[in-house]
């Protein structure tokens, strides 16, 4: 059963209200990293994560199998969760549904932005958002599945 694309953006909204961390520090980006390594590998795939809180990266990992170019896909997906506050499959999947692009409407250019999914915002309860939780190297919507699936997995499991 496919969701209407209504549904999925109702529905990623929804997780941006969901997926948020009391507290946030570097172990808990240690934690968080090898709980996704963890969930990539339980699902045989391999990606490469980053977790960077307020700029500074916390958490870099690449799973055998990954490539180099995976750090510059996550750095682009990092500037479109920055600059549109939500998930980059969120944002992705809008502004398709709008029939706008980065660099014509918005006047962000290709080399910095991509509208691809797997950069999720890390959010933290009254501060807002605070940095990027980012899986590349599997496809758009499956990158967005294994970061958000293992960021609820590690709320349920830590608070």
């Amino acid at each position: 059963m496919n969701l209407s694309l209504t549904e999925k953006l109702k529905g990623m909204q929804q997780e941006e209200k969901e997926l948020i961390f009391h507290t946030f520090h570097s172990e808990t980006a240690l934690q968080l990293g090898l709980h996704l390594v963890a969930e990539a590998n339980r699902r045989s795939q391999a990606v490469t994560i980053d977790i960077t809180l307020k700029g500074h990266r916390l958490f870099l990992h690449a799973m055998e199998g990954t490539h180099p170019d995976n750090e510059n896909w996550i750095r682009r997906k990092n500037n479109v969760v920055n600059h549109f506050s939500s998930s980059s499959w969120h944002t992705s999947l809008r502004l398709r549904n709008e029939n706008q692009s980065l660099e014509q409407n918005y006047n962000l250019p290709d080399a910095d932005y991509v509208l691809a999914g797997g950069a999720f915002p890390l959010i933290l309860e009254n501060e807002g958002q605070v940095g990027t939780i980012t899986v590349s190297g599997l496809p758009d919507e499956e990158d967005h599945d294994l970061v958000t699936a293992g960021i609820r997995s590690f709320l349920l499991q830590h608070g």
